[in-house]
């Protein structure tokens, strides 16, 4: 399988994650503490292998880098 379809597919994944972690920390029941301990770190990973992985990826726009590749 190609490189960039590699990319494309694990970036597409990430981007999932990080679109369902945004809504769950925006989730007003959810109490600040539990919040920085336990799911900012994550989300940090998160949006840092986001990053590199969108640098990688030669030619990529910006929609593709909101929304996710179409594989």
């Amino acid at each position: 399988m190609d490189d960039s379809i590699i990319l494309k597919k694990k970036y597409n994944s990430l981007l999932q994650r990080e679109k369902k972690a945004c809504l769950y920390l925006n989730n007003k029941n959810i109490k600040l503490d539990t919040i920085e301990k336990s799911y900012i770190p994550e989300y940090q990973k998160i949006t840092i292998e986001l990053s590199e992985i969108g640098g990688q990826i030669k030619g990529a726009t910006k929609d593709e880098l909101l929304n996710g590749f179409k594989i």
